[in-house]
């Protein structure tokens, strides 16, 4: 009881007030807001939402660094005459190359000359020794002599035969012209009375078949003789043939020393002493040096924009040379491809193995927003910038679009106008900031 007695007394809203009379009695308060019991709660809560939006205001706000930056950092975007090309480098080769090939095979026995020797033509490049075609030149020039001395006496005999054959046609013109007079004075005795017309038509038969038997004798011996003449001329033409078999012969001897086909300049001669080296094989090249071309390779990249054609320019010895795209490999090995230009005068300045740096134009001038080149593109792929505001000292990444480039400048299709600061190096450094300040 007394238990209860007191918790009411402690649970009792109202304080105990002295009556007139000296007696107690309770008076009622009113009640407290509710916020009042839960306010520490309430004060926690407002502090983790603090928190969580000043969280989200840094996680979703710009996000800035303070970096170093000088002023060579910094470029400025402009307008101008914007030419789209591209720097590669060529090497200088003769414009007509010769292959040198060995006539004979053969074991090398003395090399005359050295890779990068000029020559003129008919210098000596190499010597080849072959004792087989030595042995064999000397038994043709064996069965060549032999032969000549069969055509020979043939060609005696025909003339023997010749001089016969003239003799027996001199001796049938002799007789006919003789039955021809032995048949006139048969005539004249008829008309004299000596002989009769009986013995007339004798002498007449005779001489008919005499005529006729010596003529057919004649036409004969023309034919033996034309025969003799086409058969001495076919001994001929074998015997020229046969000595140019023999001349070809001897050239083998001159095969075995290699020269050199034109005037100009020796390389890729790979012989060495004592190598073998077959017929037909290629052993050097000569480079005609009164033309000149230039050689470059090019990334795949630009082979839709090569053509035949276009301009370049390169400078030697401080004096630049205009040149022209001439010729397209259109074959991609490695991401790249070949293309060969032409200088448009042949001064003489040139040297086979000099290296140009080429500057090939891609089209003409136009007048275009620029910015230069820097280490910036590495990161952001052209797709943005860092752009420097009004104080000097704050940078702010801006969206842009690039076009086409060259060796100094950028092309810029949008994003960015002409006066606009930009940075152009130093974003390796910057992370994922969106402002850099100064």
């Amino acid at each position: 009881m007394e238990k209860r007695n007191n918790d009411q007394l402690h649970s009792s809203p109202l304080p105990h007030r002295q009556g007139q009379g000296g007696g107690s009695m309770d008076i009622p308060l009113p009640p407290k807001p509710w916020y009042v019991k839960y306010r520490m709660y309430i004060l926690g809560g407002a502090v983790l939402v603090a928190l969580v939006v000043y969280a989200l205001v840094l996680q979703l706000g710009p996000r800035t660094l303070k970096v170093e930056i000088d002023d060579e950092q910094i470029a400025v975007v402009t307008e101008g005459e914007f030419l789209e090309y591209i720097d590669v480098n060529g090497v200088v080769a003769p414009a007509t190359s010769m292959r040198v090939n060995a006539i004979e095979s053969g074991t090398v026995e003395r090399i005359c000359c050295h890779n990068g020797d000029v020559l003129r033509r008919g210098d000596t490049i190499l010597i080849l020794s072959n004792p087989k075609v030595l042995e064999e030149m000397a038994t043709e020039r064996q069965n060549y002599d032999l032969q000549q001395m069969q055509h020979r006496q043939q060609l005696i005999e025909m003339q023997q035969k010749s001089i016969t054959l003239r003799s027996q046609a001199l001796q049938a013109n002799f007789e006919l012209k003789k039955m021809a007079q032995d048949y006139e004075l048969a005539e004249e005795e008829a008309r004299m009375g000596v002989k009769s017309q009986a013995q007339l038509k004798v002498a007449r038969d005779e001489y008919d078949y005499n005529r006729r038997r010596t003529l057919l004798s004649i036409e004969s011996l023309h034919q033996d003789s034309v025969l003799n003449v086409i058969g001495r001329q076919l001994i001929q033409q074998q015997m020229a043939m046969e000595a140019q078999k023999l001349g070809n012969s001897d050239r083998r001897r001159d095969g075995l020393t290699i020269l050199a086909p034109a005037d100009g300049q020796i390389g890729n001669l790979n012989a060495v002493i004592g190598g073998q080296v077959a017929a037909g094989e290629q052993v050097g090249e000569i480079g005609v040096l009164t033309d000149y071309k230039v050689t470059a390779r090019l990334n795949e990249y630009f082979i839709d924009r090569i053509h035949t054609g276009l301009p370049a320019s390169a400078m030697l010895k401080g004096q630049r040379h205009a040149f022209e795209v001439s010729r397209i490999t259109p074959q991609v090995q490695d991401h790249g491809f070949a293309v060969e230009l032409k200088p448009e005068s042949g001064d003489g300045s040139f040297r086979p193995g000099q290296t140009l740096l080429l500057q090939i134009e891609l089209g003409k001038p136009e007048r275009r927003l620029m910015i230069p080149r820097g280490s910036f593109y590495a990161q952001t792929g052209g797709q943005w910038v860092m752009l420097v505001d009004e104080t000097g000292h704050r940078a702010r990444r801006v969206p842009i679009r690039l076009g086409r480039q060259n060796t100094e400048h950028y092309e810029v299709i949008g994003g960015l106008r002409p006066g606009d600061r930009i940075l152009v190096s130093g974003y390796e450094a910057f992370g994922d900031a969106d402002v850099v300040k100064w």
